[in-house]
C-alpha cells in the first residue's frame, strides 16, 4: 500500500474485527465483557473511557457492525448539542430506526455539560437509540448520574509496548513489504508512545515521510520531541494519586519521578504544591511539623517564581516530606472530633464579657491558666471528659506529652502509698502511674525527684533480656 495515500496510517490500520484489536484483553478475552455482549446479540448503551489511542472509536464501530445497527458519529468537540437533539427527534420518524435503533457514537462526550447530556435520556429510555460514548475523562466526574445509570462503563487500558510492536510491524509489512524492518525505530516508537497506539502509528508515518538520507532514529526523535503519558483527565488524577501515595510510603525517588511526570505533562505547579501540603499535614503531621512548614514555603515560592525554577523548591520539599516520619494521628484526631456528638459548652467556658452574661452564671468557675500553669481544669463537656481524640502514634508525636507535667498532689498520693508497701524501695510502677496521671514516662521521671527529696536514689536503666528465639 502506498504511503502517499491521503488517509492517515492510523486510520488505514484501524481494525475491522475484535480479533484485530490490540490490547484490552480484559474486555476482549474469551471471558471478556465485549465478547459476551456480542455472543448475546444485544448491544446496551456503553461508555468507553481511557487514555487516547486505545481503541475507543474502533470498538464502537466494530460493535455496531457486528450487531447490525446503523452507526452515526457525533463529536463533543465539533458537534453541538442542538444538532444532536435535532437528530434524535428526527430519527424517531424514520421507519428503519423504529425496528433497529442506531448506535449514536458520541466522541468526547464529556465536552457536553450535564444539562446537554440530559438530551440523550428520553431516547435511551424509549429504546430509540443506543449510546456508545467515548471519553478520556473519568465518567464519575463528568457524566451526570442519570446517564451513567443507563450505561455500562468500560475502562480501556494503555496499549503495552509488546502489543504495540505487533501492530507497528504489521503496518510496516503493509507499507514497505520489500524493505527490511527498521527494528530500532519500531522498538523506540513502541515505548515513546506511552500506550497511545495512534501516536505510535503517526510516528511511524512521520519516519516514512522523511527523505531516505534523513531516516535515522535521531532525526525522528528530534521531529517528534518528547512525549509523556499525561492528560488533563485520568492522567491528571492518576499521577497526583501516585505522587501522594509515594510520599506517604516514604519513597522519595518515586515521588520525584511522579513530580517530573506532572511537570513535563504541563500540570499547574500550584496543584502540585497543594497536594504536597495536604500530604505534609495528613501523612506526616506532628511527627515532623517542619514538613508542613517547608511544603507551605515551597507553595509560596511556586507562586512567586513559576516554572521552570519552581521545580527546585518543590523537589526540596518533596524529598523532605517523603523522608519525614509518618503519622496520621492528626487526621484521625480531627475526624474523631467531627464524629463526636454535640454537647453544651460548660458554663465556666461560656462568654462572660457582659454583666448580663455574668449574672446568668456564664464563666463561673473558670480559672485564668496563666496564674498557675500546673493547675488542671476541665475544658471538655462533661459527657466527653474521658474521651481522647488525639492518639499519638510515633515517638516524635508523643514528645508533646513530655511537655505536660503530672499533677504533683496526685503523684504525691501515689508515691506515699507505694512507699508504705515498699519501704525498701524497688521498681516504681511507671506505666500505671502514667496512665492514671495522663503524662509520659519522661514527664513522670522529671517530677519524681521532687518527691524523693534525696531520701531515695532514683535509677534509670535499660534492661536487655534474651527472646525465646535467642534461647
Amino acid at each position: 500500500m502506498s504511503t502517499s495515500s491521503t488517509i492517515p496510517l492510523a486510520e488505514r490500520m484501524r481494525p475491522k474485527s475484535l480479533d484485530e484489536v490490540a490490547g484490552q484483553k480484559r474486555l476482549l478475552g474469551e471471558r471478556g465483557v465485549l465478547r459476551k455482549l456480542l455472543a448475546g446479540g444485544r448491544l446496551p448503551s456503553l461508555v468507553f473511557w481511557g487514555p487516547p489511542g486505545t481503541g475507543k472509536t474502533t470498538l464502537a464501530r466494530i460493535l455496531a457492525q457486528a450487531t447490525k445497527h446503523p452507526f452515526l458519529e457525533f463529536s463533543g468537540v465539533t458537534g453541538s448539542a442542538a444538532e444532536l437533539k435535532k437528530f434524535l427527534q428526527e430519527s424517531r420518524d424514520r421507519p428503519l430506526f423504529r425496528t433497529n435503533p442506531p448506535v449514536v457514537f458520541l466522541d468526547e462526550i464529556h465536552r457536553y455539560n450535564r444539562a446537554q447530556q440530559d438530551i440523550l435520556l428520553p431516547s435511551l429510555e424509549r429504546g430509540e437509540a443506543i449510546l456508545v460514548g467515548a471519553t478520556t475523562e473519568n465518567p464519575a466526574f463528568y457524566l451526570n448520574p442519570a446517564l451513567r445509570s443507563r450505561c455500562q462503563l468500560l475502562a480501556l487500558e494503555p496499549i503495552s509496548p509488546e502489543e504495540m510492536l505487533v501492530v507497528l510491524r504489521r503496518a510496516w509489512s503493509r507499507e514497505r513489504p520489500q524493505e527490511p524492518e527498521p527494528t530500532e525505530v519500531i522498538d523506540w516508537l513502541s515505548r515513546w508512545a506511552g500506550g497511545d497506539l495512534r501516536s505510535a502509528l503517526t510516528g511511524l508515518e512521520t519516519w516514512l515521510g522523511l527523505e531516505a538520507k534523513e531516516r535515522t532514529l535521531q532525526v525522528l526523535q528530534d521531529a517528534l520531541g518528547g512525549r509523556i503519558m499525561f492528560d488533563r483527565a485520568d492522567g491528571h488524577y492518576d499521577l497526583a494519586s501516585a505522587f501522594q501515595k509515594s510520599l506517604r510510603g516514604s519513597d522519595a525517588d518515586a515521588a520525584l519521578y511522579y513530580l517530573s511526570r506532572m511537570i513535563r505533562g504541563g500540570e499547574d505547579p500550584r496543584f502540585v504544591a497543594r497536594r504536597l501540603m495536604v500530604c505534609a499535614a495528613e501523612d506526616v503531621g506532628n511527627a515532623d511539623p517542619q514538613a508542613f512548614i517547608l511544603a507551605e514555603t515551597a507553595s509560596r515560592a511556586v507562586e512567586r517564581i513559576g516554572w521552570p525554577e519552581a521545580r527546585i523548591p518543590l523537589a526540596q520539599a518533596v524529598i523532605y516530606v517523603a523522608n519525614a516520619p509518618k503519622s496520621n494521628a492528626t487526621l484521625m484526631a480531627i475526624d474523631a472530633a467531627l464524629a463526636a456528638e454535640d454537647h453544651p459548652v460548660p458554663e465556666s467556658l461560656r462568654d462572660a464579657h457582659t454583666a448580663v452574661s455574668r449574672a446568668a452564671g456564664r464563666g463561673r468557675g473558670y480559672f485564668y491558666s496563666h496564674q498557675d500553669y500546673a493547675r488542671r481544669q476541665e475544658f471538655l463537656p462533661e459527657a466527653l471528659r474521658t474521651t481522647r481524640f488525639h492518639q499519638p502514634i510515633r515517638p516524635q508525636e508523643r514528645c508533646w506529652l513530655d511537655r505536660g507535667e503530672p499533677e504533683l498532689v496526685r503523684l504525691g498520693e501515689l508515691w506515699n502509698a507505694w512507699l508504705k508497701e515498699n519501704p525498701q524501695g524497688g521498681e516504681v510502677p511507671m506505666d500505671p502511674w502514667c496512665a492514671e496521671l495522663g503524662c509520659s514516662r519522661e514527664a513522670l521521671a522529671r517530677a519524681l525527684p521532687k518527691l524523693a527529696q534525696g531520701a531515695y536514689l532514683l535509677e534509670r536503666k535499660l534492661v536487655a533480656r534474651p527472646t525465646a528465639a535467642a534461647e
